[in-house]
């Protein structure tokens, strides 16, 4: 997958088949010297030396310059060494000779694609996409980075009637519709579509998304009460109508839509997320739907909701300063917090606060792990062993951590109080008075 930018990202890798190597039976009829040069050029391929291997098809050229397959395999070569200009003349002389090669077409566009030729690169794959039709989702991105919007749009229209919805095609549709010059005419089309098709969901669906991208939400729930009619099970109408709803204040009616887009599985984690997002935002400006809120949340379990959704939550209830409903949440999403040290770091903290020792003490080691020159880290586990009374692993880990303090006077002063405490329940008063000391002077400075 390679990012166009703008959140756009073609994969030409998952489709490309297997590249076709050149046997003898393909040589055709040549002399023994050209034979012996070009498998020379095979073999230094096959172990990446690939000047040598040009050097050696350059030999079989000398001898014949006519057969395609040497100009094929100086590409191949040109585009391993990352001389793209090579690379792309040798593909263009093969096609002269064998314009709908497919391998050749493949490769072409993966060199265009990197010199970021997107015009040439629409070129190839409109020639690529009679091999496969997945090739059209690709096509459709290089026609929205060619400002070719209504190229684009048709292109995910055939996907969607040939296959089906697909989520991916969803997020491109509304990246396109942000950018169409003629919102009108798209709208004309839909109502044609839904005309044509009155079952159709995905027709009512992008229709409800044009009205809305252009503030139209009178219209936007009218479709959805269309669709509604035409679907009373559908799921995904849902995400139009949890919104209206919230914005008239139909609270009830909201938190029912709601439930049903968390629950769905034809939703995707970004449109969840909104979902509860939006719902935040609104219990932000109403406190008093505080409750509902945790409701609808705790009705389903990790496995049914992205972990990002009781971050999102956790985060909430935090800034509220309720650290027993934020550390409840954001321990939900534990999976969705492991790369992400400043939210791993709160709930280790939160665990500390609300007396949860042996949860701060396992999270702490496993963080460690992950994170093992974060001195925080350490002395989270050593104040969690101080308080399960596991002293000697107190200054053991203590130990571990003080070297990754790097000029934090705070963490140090932390540190060597915390080492005094330990060594004063060991009972060794000495080496207690000598930390509580350094703790001293390091206040003092500071």
């Amino acid at each position: 997958m390679i990012s166009l930018g703008m959140g756009v990202s073609v994969s030409f890798a998952q489709d490309i088949e297997p590249q076709q190597e050149v046997n003898i039976d393909d040589l055709g009829t040549v002399s023994d010297a050209f034979q012996e040069h070009f498998f020379t050029a095979l073999q230094q391929k096959a172990i990446t030396n690939y000047d040598k291997a040009i050097e050696a098809l350059e030999q079989c050229i000398a001898i014949d310059a006519k057969p395609a397959y040497l100009y094929f395999e100086m590409g191949k070569n040109y585009l391993a060494l990352k001389n793209y200009e090579a690379a792309e003349r040798n593909f263009v002389r093969v096609l002269e000779d064998e314009p709908n090669k497919r391998h050749v077409l493949e490769l072409l566009f993966e060199t265009y694609f990197v010199e970021r030729k997107y015009t040439d690169c629409v070129v190839v794959m409109e020639k690529l996409v009679p091999f496969n039709a997945m090739y059209k989702e690709q096509l459709a991105n290089l026609y929205f980075l060619e400002n070719r919007y209504e190229d684009a749009l048709n292109a995910v229209d055939e996907l969607d009637a040939a296959f089906g919805d697909d989520k991916y095609r969803q997020k491109l549709r509304r990246r396109i519709l942000q950018r169409i010059d003629n919102p009108d005419a798209q709208i004309a089309k839909l109502k044609k579509k839904i005309e044509k098709q009155p079952k159709e969901e995905r027709h009512y669906l992008n229709l409800i998304y044009h009205y809305s991208q252009g503030d139209q939400e009178e219209k936007a729930f009218a479709v959805a009460q269309q669709l509604l009619k035409q679907k009373p099970d559908s799921e995904l109408v849902h995400l139009a109508l949890y919104k209206f709803y919230l914005d008239t204040s139909k609270t009830k009616d909201a938190i029912h839509s709601m439930k049903i887009v968390l629950g769905s599985d034809q939703l995707d984690e970004e449109s969840k997320q909104k979902v509860v997002v939006d719902f935040l935002k609104f219990v932000e400006k109403n406190p008093q739907y505080e409750s509902k809120l945790t409701e609808v949340i705790a009705t389903f379990s990790e496995s049914q909701l992205p972990g990002s959704i009781f971050t999102k939550v956790g985060d909430y209830f935090y800034a509220q300063k309720n650290k027993i409903a934020a550390l409840n949440f954001y321990e939900r999403s534990l999976n969705n917090v492991t790369q992400d040290f400043e939210r791993l770091k709160r709930i280790l903290m939160l665990q500390m606060d609300l007396g949860r020792y042996e949860k701060a003490k396992y999270g702490s080691e496993m963080a460690i792990e992950v994170y093992p020159s974060q001195s925080i880290l350490y002395y989270i586990n050593g104040s969690a062993l101080l308080q399960l009374q596991r002293y000697e692993e107190t200054i053991e880990i203590l130990d571990l951590g003080v070297d990754y303090i790097i000029e934090d006077p705070t963490m140090e002063f932390d540190f060597y109080t915390l080492f005094g405490k330990a060594y004063q329940k060991m009972g060794n008063t000495n080496k207690a008075t000598q930390y509580q000391k350094k703790a001293e002077q390091i206040h003092e400075k500071s």
